[in-house]
């Protein structure tokens, strides 16, 4: 099982704070920018100019926000990387949608607010098997008190996370048939995983969270947002979105298939799999009677496998029958309780084995 590595912050300014992040873990921050270079390779499956496209994410970043431009270029001077490397970790998705504009399906994420319950949210973070242990909990105090915890990537800025305000935010890839026209512009967006930061830095409710996702983006994504009211909403990202839907009778369940109205007509996910439509069914079935009452409720349901080489498992492991570097599954499992703005966060999926427990027993 993968241990969860947890740091805290010192109370420092954006740069200082990156340059402390980036001497704790220079090792770990190197591996991760070797693994996605390696990633843009294969998943390109053409000669793909990383460099080019690592310039092109940090020109978008220090235009679009300039807020977190100091304290990646802290994490690279910490790090010993070049500003680049930093930056094409931060804009891996865009990246990735550069490289390949289909790539796979991922994640699946529910908020409940239960009846007379407190609101909450719990998702798998399925993502390459070669990241398994490229990630961490990370706590943070900005020098005017806001605080926030986010499960992240060495040497991103944020993913999943919640802030002192009770704001939780949650991330779905997403495939529209606009991306493509965006890469072949040659240009990047507002990367989404500093979205998901600028929520969880500046928002206080979903009406926050709501104006910032209006930034322009170059890859599909949805941010999923639940305040400590039970307000929720998913945001799909895209280019020419965004798009929203809404919790109904206290419940939103998504994976990886627009279902907004905005969105819906460009959905590109059943050309790649079956698999977000079968996760979005096997969850709104579980919770056909009503929104879980409990984080565990969820987990319970998400521990779902399919036999190697299927899809549609919401617990996802690896079909070693593919490139290794292109091995998919779920490498943490976190739910978040938005009125004590904490994580519970856990290695692994929600069935807590690296592998699918038959195929370890069958010594694969």
């Amino acid at each position: 099982m993968t241990r969860t590595v947890t740091f805290t912050s010192s109370v420092l300014p954006p740069r200082e704070r990156g340059i402390e992040l980036g001497e704790r873990f220079r090792s770990e921050i190197g591996t991760t920018v070797a693994a996605y270079r390696r990633l843009f390779g294969v998943r390109a499956g053409r000669p793909f100019d990383v460099d080019l496209w690592a310039d092109r994410a940090w020109d978008a970043i220090t235009r679009l926000a300039p807020e977190h431009a100091d304290e990646i270029a802290g994490i690279a001077e910490g790090s010993g990387r070049a500003v680049r490397e930093i930056a094409a970790i931060n804009a891996r998705t865009e990246i990735l949608v550069a490289a390949n504009p289909t790539g796979v399906t991922e994640c699946s994420s529910v908020i409940s607010v239960p009846q007379g319950g407190a609101p909450f949210a719990v998702q798998t973070w399925d993502w390459y098997d070669a990241m398994s242990d490229g990630w961490f909990h990370w706590r943070f105090q900005q020098p005017d008190g806001r605080v926030v915890e986010t499960v992240t990537e060495y040497g991103m800025l944020a993913k999943i996370g919640v802030n002192a305000e009770g704001i939780g935010v949650m991330l779905n890839m997403l495939h529209h048939a606009n991306d493509a026209e965006r890469v072949a512009e040659g240009t990047v967006g507002y990367p989404v995983h500093l979205l998901s930061r600028r929520i969880l830095d500046e928002a206080t409710c979903l009406d926050d969270a709501a104006k910032i996702v209006q930034e322009s983006t170059s890859a599909s994504t949805s941010l999923t947002v639940l305040d400590r009211s039970g307000a929720g909403a998913t945001f799909e990202l895209f280019p020419g979105g965004p798009g929203r839907l809404d919790t109904r009778d206290g419940l939103l369940v998504r994976t990886n298939s627009f279902v907004s109205p905005e969105g819906r007509d460009g959905c590109l996910a059943a050309t790649i799999s079956t698999s977000s439509a079968t996760r979005l069914d096997k969850l709104e079935s579980a919770f056909a009677d009503g929104p879980p009452a409990t984080p565990q409720a969820v987990l319970d349901a998400m521990t779902d496998h399919e036999p190697e080489g299927d899809v549609g498992g919401i617990c996802c492991h690896p079909d070693r029958s593919m490139d290794p570097v292109l091995w998919h599954r779920t490498l943490a499992t976190v739910a978040i309780d938005v009125e004590t703005s904490t994580l519970d966060v856990r290695a692994d999926g929600p069935c807590g084995h690296r592998q699918h427990p038959a195929a370890s027993m069958a010594g694969a």
